[in-house]
């Protein structure tokens, strides 16, 4: 392997210096070369209809909450209990808000590039990578950089390879990997390589850069992770997007999850195929020019970028200090503030990621995220910010908050008991005054406040069902009726299996936060594998203690019922996260079930990954080619 400094600029191009400034928080920016950017007509209208009904339904389920406790009179729990009701409420209004918004109503995304002068944008794939698996990154990037070259377009795009990885034989291997591909390609899609003497920043640092040393050259980047995947046709609309609207600094697409090999992967990659787009469609309709980044999949003006967000490091110690983590909608917010139009495009479909392949995986990657999110805390005063863009940041970081109000409603429900005289706690009698006396609510009151809460849980995942279900086009996508049907169902179970021992977790992943635990930047397990009941145990301790605690408040008859499912998923919390980390294709029948459109009928860049050899047992498609190529070896 050549030195370090010599692979650094050896596999690049020339230099094309452009500079750029960290950005202050406590001064408002506008960046002169910003077109002046409108409000999408409707996106106010848009905006009430969502935030109108999530304040009416929180305000609604608080009066009625109101008017139980007011017989016995008011004391700190119950203003405790209908503060942790009212936070749960909108937050989960909101959702099905935005879902049936995302159905019912046009979209707001003009398409005007075909009635804008036509002009070529150059434009650069940026891939930052880190201690990943060279062999399967660069078959991404083959797949990609193929479709590219086979697709005629006005543009001209080329792939950079940034890594930062540490491990001298991970980096050698990279350079094999990409001295293969570069010899295998006609040069029609040039690809370069660099790896970093001092990684730092993280990816931030990474991507800015290849900005402040490359970015001179070029007008847009598109931002990759190291498991995303991208069609030419969705690479190509985004750069025509940018040119037919220039008051847009930032195009994100809605990532389909792809890759699904274990029950638990499946399960996340059909719930976001099947329903994350209506929540993506809703959102853009209500988020209009304010829309948000999420890291990767997204197409940026290359000098907007440069002269509006790069990040400065924050004041302080501890981890909610020095680099921003979760970069990705601080720059949202920067680019917004300085004048950038912020757009979402869900209707773009051949835009992937992968999921995490187990439990564990996934909850790991989720404290990187936590806190990151938690950092935004910070920054949600930031001056010039849009209001949208605040919100935002709030909402990510209620994301993880919001389990440690509903791990707190989940105790003040356990201490309540079955009814007053069988409490676990017994309150409160004259000769005892120095305690405030506990809400009273019967089991008619709770059930209608869990009811209500539980359907608007559900009311997401049913419209996208009912969105699927009604079109034979869609159906056949998941594997017709009665299979998508069948897989709905699984999905259901699944997921509200999987939700109490996520409410735990995240609450840990706070806790860990604000006492000062770093979460630290680890590489991803992409490929999943088996843990022993030893590390579950360890991993899931807390959750099958909690479980144990509630189960035997049940049988001593001091919890109440209807905390039964939540008490039996945090019990089995080890079986269900070895269970669902089985690969499904050792399963028979179980192989067949959540499958989505990319295992039926893939579309041709999926399909060109899979003929690079990568996860090839994911197709179920039974054509001649694929089963002729399922039956070679990689």
């Amino acid at each position: 392997m050549k030195s370090t400094k010599q692979s650094y600029f050896l596999r690049m191009p020339p230099l094309a210096p452009l500079a750029s400034e960290p950005q202050n928080f406590s001064k408002p920016y506008r960046d002169p070369e910003a077109p002046v950017a409108k409000q999408i007509t409707g996106t106010w209208v848009f905006r009430a209809w969502t935030f109108g009904p999530a304040l009416i339904m929180t305000v609604a389920l608080t009066a009625i909450l109101f008017d139980w406790f007011r017989e016995d009179g008011f004391g700190a729990a119950e203003i405790i209990l209908m503060g942790l009701v009212a936070y749960s409420t909108f937050w989960i209004a909101l959702s099905a808000a935005s879902a049936i918004l995302g159905i019912f109503t046009p979209r707001v995304l003009e398409q005007r590039s075909a009635s804008q002068p036509r002009t070529s944008l150059k434009t650069a794939l940026l891939v930052p990578i880190y201690e990943e698996d060279p062999t399967i990154t660069f078959k991404r990037i083959a797949a990609m950089q193929k479709s590219l070259a086979t697709r005629s377009s006005m543009h001209t795009f080329a792939l950079f390879v940034l890594s930062d990885t540490r491990s001298p034989a991970v980096a050698e291997k990279e350079l094999e990997e990409y001295e293969k591909l570069k010899s295998e390609t006609d040069g029609k899609i040039e690809i370069f390589y660099r790896r970093r003497e001092i990684n730092t920043d993280r990816k931030t640092g990474n991507i800015q850069d290849w900005i402040n040393k490359w970015g001179g050259s070029w007008d847009a980047f598109i931002t990759l992770d190291a498991d995303s995947l991208m069609s030419a046709r969705t690479i190509q609309n985004m750069a025509d997007q940018l040119v037919a609207m220039p008051e847009v600094g930032l195009l994100q697409t809605v990532p389909r999850l792809l890759g699904g090999k274990t029950l638990f992967a499946r399960n996340q990659q059909f719930s976001n195929n099947v329903y994350g787009g209506v929540l993506a469609k809703g959102m853009e309709r209500w988020a209009g020019i304010d829309g948000n980044y999420w890291g990767h999949n997204a197409i940026i003006r290359t000098k907007a970028f440069a002269s509006c967000a790069e990040l400065p490091k924050l004041s302080g110690r501890g981890p909610l200090s020095g680099s921003i983590k979760s970069h990705d909608f601080i720059e949202a917010a920067l680019l917004r503030r300085a004048g950038w139009s912020v757009r979402l495009m869900p209707e773009l479909d051949e835009s992937y990621e992968e999921i995490p392949q187990t439990l564990i995986d996934y909850i790991l990657r989720d404290r990187r995220w936590c806190q990151g999110n938690l950092q935004h805390l910070r920054l949600i005063g930031a001056k010039g910010f849009a209001v949208i863009s605040r919100f935002h940041l709030f909402q990510g970081a209620m994301a993880y908050v919001s389990s440690v109000v509903w791990f707190v409603l989940l105790i003040v429900w356990t201490i309540m008991g079955r009814s007053e005289e069988q409490n676990i706690v017994r309150y409160f009698t004259d000769a005892n005054p120095l305690f405030p006396q506990w809400p009273h609510m019967d089991t008619v009151s709770r059930i209608a406040v869990l009811t209500t809460m539980l359907c608007l849980l559900l009311v997401p995942k049913l419209l996208g069902i009912l969105a699927t279900y009604s079109s034979d086009k869609s159906c056949e996508a998941y594997g017709g009726r009665l299979r998508f049907f069948f897989s709905s169902f699984v999905e259901i179970l699944l997921s509200f299996a999987l939700a109490p021992i996520l409410m735990v977790q995240h609450m840990l992943a706070v806790f860990r936060t604000f006492t000062g635990n770093d979460a630290g930047w680890a590489p991803q397990n992409r490929s999943g594998g088996s843990y022993s009941f030893t590390a579950l145990l360890r991993f899931h301790w807390l959750e099958t203690t909690l479980g144990l605690i509630l189960t035997i408040g049940l049988a001593l008859g001091l919890v109440s019922l209807w905390l039964v499912p939540i008490a039996t998923s945090l019990l089995l919390t080890i079986p269900i996260s070895h269970v669902t980390a089985t690969e499904l294709s050792k399963t028979g029948l179980m192989s067949k079930i959540l499958t989505t459109r990319e295992n039926w009928a893939p579309p041709r860049i999926v399909s060109m990954l899979h003929h690079s050899g990568h996860d090839l047992s994911l197709i179920e498609n039974t054509t001649d080619d694929l089963q002729n190529l399922a039956s070679q070896p990689s």
